[in-house]
């Protein structure tokens, strides 16, 4: 169970996020919805831990997870909005490197570049890349490691089409397996289809 108490976040002097609370049991999805800014993604960027939160913590069955290396490389898998890659290397080379960061060993996992198409991609430079293909390849980054929590911050935004309802399948596969999500996303279909429970956010509050 992941469990988030008070995160709150400041940039210079001005609040972008309130204090934030929630619990996310296994087998559960969270959306989050709210007009651009209202601070969906600063949210997941804090639980990610990509920025430190100005207070609050973060708990992962029980166990405070903030600074923990270990936790974000093998227990979490983050999707942020904008594909964050290394242009001069090949998508193999950047899926291999996060692969030994999270100290896995063996090939790359067929199912994961099935399920996104990578396999032709392999040995494509990133800066060739399409938008959609980068995407495809930060997904696979956050998959690589089989998280038990995945933070999606607008995963289909800019997603080639037919990947859409092959990655809402796949997520669906991974709450019922016991997996929880984050999902951030402007589209109610895909909140409705998903999420058990939606945060609704409005200048970095909780709208009640």
């Amino acid at each position: 169970m992941l469990e988030v108490r008070g995160l709150c976040k400041s940039y210079g002097g001005r609040q972008v996020l309130a204090p934030i609370s929630f619990i996310l049991p296994p087998g559960q999805c969270l959306g989050l919805a709210g007009s651009n800014g209202s601070g969906k993604s600063t949210l997941l960027r804090l639980l990610a831990q990509v920025q430190r939160p100005d207070s609050g913590d973060v708990l992962y069955q029980g166990r405070g997870v903030l600074g923990d290396r270990q936790f974000l490389r093998r227990t979490l898998g983050y999707a942020p909005q904008s594909a964050e890659l290394i242009a001069e290397l090949t998508v193999r080379q950047q899926l291999t490197l996060w692969q030994r960061a999270c100290a896995l060993t063996g090939p790359l996992p067929g199912d994961i570049l099935e399920l996104l198409g990578l396999e032709p991609l392999l040995r494509r430079p990133i800066h060739t890349l399409s938008g959609g293909m980068a995407q495809r390849v930060s997904i696979a980054l956050a998959l690589l490691s089989r998280p038990r929590i995945l933070l999606m911050d607008e995963s289909t935004a800019g997603l080639d089409r037919d990947y859409v309802p092959r990655l809402l399948d796949w997520l669906e596969s991974f709450l019922a397996s016991g997996g929880s999500l984050v999902w951030c996303s402007h589209h109610p279909q895909e909140l409705e289809r998903l999420c058990g429970a939606v945060l609704h956010l409005k200048d970095g509050r909780l709208l009640s």
